[in-house]
């Protein structure tokens, strides 16, 4: 015989309370071996948090790296001669100081190039005494001298390092601060030290300092939400206690499976401490109400498992199968973010309901045991008082010593113990009840009216929203003032720019005349048709400046061209027999063009390789490393509207797989998605651009948002399931869920906002935008949301052919009655 779910949650209400104690503890347990698991959590901020490790982009940017990309340390040195001897002095010993670093390949300094100079000439392998000798020695230097020398005041000293672990770089980054520090430089020079491990060092402490700020503070903000809303309950902060723990489980969970700490990740779990809050308040309340209702604590437990587990269940499964979606997106953090969502969610729900029933049921017992030794002892006990107050009493009876095996004895009215039945108390409206009353009131008297304006706004959202630009520049993601970002924006704005197109050649033999030819003819176009293309690095040049300014024709020319060649400089442009890489160099274009152009630029010069194509057994493939953001562009600009589609179509059909009936399905995600379209209008007004955390707006308002339409429609089919007319059933929904849902949503908006203090630019515009949308959810839960319920419900009843037909003659009605009055006034 199969079971019916509320049957199922019946039966799991019975086994929870029969085992209650291992339950409790088992949940405390679980408490420590989560907090074991988050010890594992790790914070990254890779390339591949961007780009997905299986795309072909990351895959020619990680061969192009590999092979012939080396990453350093930057050490850019500024004051009043560049080639003084005391700087260089100072400057050759921090060199011998870092060569000597484990990890470090190389260090390329104009120091070191003036002692090897020296050497090559006297013999001795240091600096001269004098300017006179050094200005002498300088005028034999090679070429790379003159991209470490910017002007007479500025040098560059690179400490460069193969493929490290983030820890090894970071030792690689205090060893090249401390060797500054004890370099001995003279006064009057100022020595900054940057580079990519500096940004992603200063950013992963920003992100572990973020996401404790972030989180005291949504923990803040929700004491003082439920400590000014969250009335009528016992125990009214408990519920943040709750999804603490749910947090914990989901920080525990994280550590275990291995998934990152990322700027987008921190974000999550503000956003859970919103969403988790919902699932204790609401079984908060419940319980509550079930203690006040049932006539023992075993069945208040029960019914709060049956009545409640269910529908919050069912909110929770439209929230993760919304989130889903994100795990669709080819931005590998919006699919950790998505899996962090599913994982919090769930571990929260488990917490509310087990953890959170049950404790409220140990709670309860006391505060009965706590007034009858009151009575006894004719005692106050203020604080014991205080912290488990009495509760409303109704239909209860005291519990015998039965009640363990669940079982309660009714002796005509009484309990065994001769307590009398208390009459059933009502509990008092609040302001919140009234108002929400009078919500509901006013929007069934104009539904009409409020649907019409609630769609065409919501259409002209969707037009706003395809306006919006996406911004995919990661450093304009991380906070501005950022010491590290700081410098190396200081750097790149007196040595100039250093954005580069990057083309890998593979080709059978790199001696190939033609080969060589196809590269020099290919950038020398390249440079004179495209505006951005300012110069052109590749081995075709060097091979030119060797042999008269042309290229040789047989093989065995360039063979011996090669010969002469230094091996770094055939290290630079070549790998094996096979590869070589031509270099376009483009200043600060990609810094200063918006991506939406290098994109198109860089489609230009694909073209421009279909065109021109190279020999026969020859591919040109552009990489570079700011290529692979033209494609988190494109899952910007067009992955966001498939995830929020696929989102909408599987909650749909999840809700259709629940209920079995279309209008049950369909009702929740009308309201929603005119949410959606005005989050376009929000944004537009704003003047906020998609990034990889706005672009999930529409997946987070589909699993934020639906929870409260769907406990809505749950409360009023259950009232409607009692003989309540429509009216009377919604009336009696929003004074009996309406305050939670309004708690719950205020509590979860006050979650988000915390993420509006974030000091990373990507989290800050989410969470404003987040706050925004949860407002207008909740807005729509009580304004859009009963109207559309009342007249699905008459379309149940009289049909749907009678309703739009009734619809239809009010319509007309309103307009001639318009009419009537327009032309008595004339």
């Amino acid at each position: 015989m199969s079971l019916s779910l509320p049957t199922l949650f019946e039966k799991l209400g019975k086994i929870t309370f029969s085992k209650r104690w291992l339950v409790f503890f088992a949940f405390l347990i679980l408490i420590l071996v989560s907090m074991y698991g988050a010890t594992m959590i790790t914070m990254y901020s890779g390339m591949d948090t961007y780009i997905s490790k299986d795309s072909k982009m990351y895959q020619d940017l990680d061969l192009y790296t590999r092979s012939f990309s080396s990453e350093s340390v930057v050490i850019m040195i500024e004051g009043a001669d560049a080639t003084d001897p005391a700087l260089l002095n100072a400057s050759l010993r921090l060199t011998r100081m870092m060569i000597n670093v484990t990890g470090v390949e190389a260090v390329t300094s104009p120091a070191g190039i003036v002692a090897q100079i020296n050497g090559q000439t006297t013999g001795r392998y240091e600096i001269p005494a004098t300017q006179e000798e050094v200005d002498s020695l300088l005028e034999m230097a090679p070429d790379i001298y003159g991209t470490l020398i910017y002007d007479d005041t500025h040098s560059l000293i690179l400490v460069t390092y193969g493929n490290l672990t983030d820890s090894q770089k970071s030792e690689i980054l205090a060893a090249a601060k401390d060797a500054v520090n004890f370099a001995g430089f003279p006064p009057g020079y100022n020595l900054i030290v940057t580079g990519s491990a500096a940004l992603t060092e200063d950013m992963n402490i920003e992100m572990s300092a973020s996401m404790g700020i972030l989180l005291l503070l949504a923990i803040i903000l929700m004491l003082v939400a439920l400590l000014f809303v969250f009335k009528g309950v016992r125990w009214r902060l408990y519920p943040l206690a709750i999804v603490v723990i749910g947090i914990i489980y989901t920080f525990g969970f994280m550590g275990f499976a291995g998934i990152n700490m990322t700027m987008v990740t921190i974000s999550a779990f503000p956003i859970l401490i919103g969403l988790g809050i919902d699932y204790a308040i609401q079984f908060h309340n419940r319980i509550e109400e079930e203690l006040r209702e049932c006539a023992t604590r075993r069945e208040a437990v029960v019914s709060t498992f049956k009545n409640m587990g269910l529908a919050v269940m069912t909110a929770l499964a439209v929230t993760c199968v919304s989130f889903i979606s994100l795990l669709t997106s080819s931005i590998p953090m919006i699919q950790d973010f998505g899996k962090l969502l599913i994982i919090g969610c769930l571990c929260c729900y488990m917490a509310a309901l087990f953890f959170g029933v049950t404790s409220i049921y140990f709670l309860d017992k006391l505060s009965e045991k706590l007034d009858q030794k009151k009575q006894k002892t004719g005692k106050t006990y203020k604080i014991a008082s205080f912290l488990v107050p009495k509760g409303y009493k109704s239909k209860r009876f005291t519990e015998n010593e039965n009640w363990k095996n669940g079982n309660e004895r009714r002796e005509n009215g009484k309990t065994k113990a001769g307590s009398e039945k208390t009459e059933h108390q009502e509990m008092p409206d609040n302001f919140i009840t009234t108002a929400l009353k009078k919500t509901v009131d006013f929007t069934l008297r104009y539904k009409n009216l409020i649907f019409i304006i609630a769609i065409i706004t919501g259409i002209l959202g969707v037009y706003a929203d395809s306006t919006i630009p996406a911004e995919t520049d990661f450093k304009k993601y991380i906070p501005q003032d950022m010491p590290a970002l700081v410098d190396f924006t200081h750097m790149n704005t007196v040595m100039g720019g250093s954005d580069a197109i990057n083309i890998m050649i593979v080709t059978e033999d790199i001696a190939s005349p033609y080969v060589l030819k196809w590269v020099d003819e290919f950038g020398t176009y390249e440079l004179e048709n495209q505006i951005y293309v300012l110069g052109v690095d590749s081995l075709a040049n060097v091979v030119k400046q060797h042999n008269g300014g042309v290229i040789p024709d047989t093989e065995e020319e360039i063979r011996a061209i090669y010969d002469q060649l230094p091996p770094e400089t055939l290290e630079r442009y070549t790998r094996g027999n096979s590869m070589m890489l031509l270099n376009l160099n483009m200043g600060n274009a990609f810094t200063a063009l918006p991506m939406e152009s290098v994109k198109s630029f860089v489609e230009l010069i694909e073209e421009d390789i279909i065109w021109h194509q190279p020999p026969p057994g020859t591919s040109a493939t552009i990489t570079g490393q700011s290529v692979p953001f033209t494609e988190l562009l494109t899952s910007l600009l067009s992955g966001r509207v498939e995830q929020t589609v696929l989102g909408l179509i599987l909650v749909f059909l999840a809700l259709l797989i629940i209920y079995r009936d279309f209008i049950k399905a369909v009702a929740p995600l009308i309201t929603i998605a005119l949410v959606i379209g005005w989050s376009g209008l929000i944004m537009y007004a704003f003047d906020i651009v998609y990034t990889p955390m706005t672009a999930v707006m529409g997946c987070m308002i589909l699993g934020a948002g639906s929870e409260y339409s769907i406990l809505l429609m749950e409360r009023f089919y259950e009232e409607r399931g009692k003989g309540h007319k429509a009216v009377e059933a919604m009336e009696k929904t929003v004074k009996n869920t309406g305050i939670a849902l309004v708690v719950s949503g205020v509590t979860t908006t006050f979650g988000f906002l915390a993420l509006t203090a974030s000091a990373f630019g990507i989290v800050s515009s989410f969470g404003i935008v987040t706050v925004i949308n949860m407002l207008m959810t909740l807005l729509a839960s009580f304004v859009i949301f009963p109207p559309l319920m009342i007249t699905f419900d008459e379309m149940k009843e009289k049909g749907f052919r009678a309703t739009i037909v009734g619809f239809k003659n009010k319509i007309t009605q309103r307009i001639s009655h318009n009419k009537k009055q327009s032309g008595a006034s004339q």
